[in-house]
């Protein structure tokens, strides 16, 4: 006796798991970028008309989120992400919202600072590339790391 194998069902979930896989690239090419103030690869991380929302508000088009970054990043400082926890949830084909975890270190003159918080991002694949869409970021703690948590301090 034998199984019958629905191909087209099977190049299906492929096409999903590869979708997911790309999905999860853009948000470590979008760490990437911060770590390293690569404001190309920035720019290449998001989609045209992307959005960002963090608690400064809502910054709308690419040129716009690399210009904040820019701003933000312009201290000379040590930084590095690390992204955990991550859900894909795919919505449509070529579309995806991944919500995840991160942890972030940065050092420079006279700080040293620990965090985490959440990334929620809106995700779209098109020919084969994923770049972001709408990003919102949630940071929980923001703390000196000389000091430690306990008193934390909130952004």
């Amino acid at each position: 006796m034998t199984d019958s194998v629905d191909i087209a069902a099977l190049v299906a979930r492929l096409e999903l798991l590869e979708n997911a896989e790309l999905v999860r690239q853009a948000t470590w090419r979008y760490a990437e970028a911060v770590d390293g103030s690569d404001f190309d690869a920035l720019a290449s991380a998001f989609t045209v008309d992307g959005s960002l929302t963090t608690s400064r508000g809502t910054t709308v088009g690419r040129e716009a989120i690399v210009a904040y970054y820019r701003q933000a990043l312009a201290e000379p400082i040590h930084r590095k992400h690390f992204l955990t926890n991550q859900k894909v949830t795919l919505q449509a084909p070529g579309e995806a919202v991944v919500e995840s975890y991160f942890m972030f270190t940065y050092a420079g003159p006279g700080n040293s600072m620990i965090g985490w918080g959440t990334y929620v991002d809106r995700v779209v694949v098109e020919d084969g590339v994923a770049r972001i869409a709408a990003k919102t970021i949630t940071i929980d703690v923001r703390a000196d790391s000389r000091v430690g948590w306990a008193e934390e301090v909130t952004s």
